[in-house]
């Protein structure tokens, strides 16, 4: 199975990706609904991509992240020195996750320097979202704390999925209910924000 969608690949020509995934195993490993992916006893250095399903990435019991198909994580730990695994990856649904090992993207690094480029641009990206979310953790009010988490969340169109609805954001954000409404009001007032049924589209232009 070949996953040319891989942010790693991005630029390289289909024959370049086809190389590319001939040097990999391409065998999803699968994982039941509640398992426990990845954590500092089950870390290993290999780049891990959601071939399918649905999981939630946790430092302590704060949730960071949730991924779906497509999506990766194990980026930064990679070429880590350190043994430690700080997050905690568990499968939300049961899902099917493809372990990429640091030898075969060092391959790829090395035979298309891309790739290197890839993953610089993605470790980047990583860093500003993680600012972001500190912004969201640390924000003296509870319109900051939704505001810089819907932008740590939001895609390339801006939009935010809430797979979890209003009472799964409210105690992510340690906010009740109608104190999210209200802040989600604020926001819409202030022309940041617009509501699609579970989803929200920033529509503010400048940060």
């Amino acid at each position: 199975m070949e996953y040319t969608t891989l942010f790693l690949l991005d630029g390289l020509t289909p024959k370049e990706q086809a190389r590319c995934w001939r040097l990999a195993d391409s065998t999803p490993q699968a994982f039941d609904k509640g398992a426990v992916i990845y954590d500092s006893d089950r870390a290993q250095r290999a780049l891990a991509v959601v071939a399918e399903g649905h999981v939630r990435v946790y430092h302590g019991r704060v949730m960071m992240n949730e991924l779906r198909d497509g999506d990766v994580f194990g980026v930064a730990a990679l070429f880590g020195g350190g043994e430690d695994f700080p997050t905690t990856v568990r499968a939300q649904t049961s899902c099917r996750i493809l372990f990429i090992e640091q030898q075969t993207v060092a391959a790829w690094m090395a035979a298309y320097p891309r790739v290197a480029e890839n993953y610089i641009r993605f470790l980047s990206e990583r860093i500003r979202f993680l600012n972001r979310r500190l912004s969201t953790l640390t924000a003296d009010n509870a319109d900051d704390k939704l505001w810089h988490y819907l932008l740590a969340h939001r895609d390339e169109q801006g939009i935010v999925c809430l797979s979890g609805g209003m009472t799964a954001l409210a105690k992510t954000l340690g906010m009740g209910r109608s104190s999210l409404y209200r802040c989600l009001d604020a926001l819409s007032d202030d022309g940041k924000i617009r509501r699609q049924g579970k989803q929200i589209l920033i529509t503010l232009k400048e940060e």
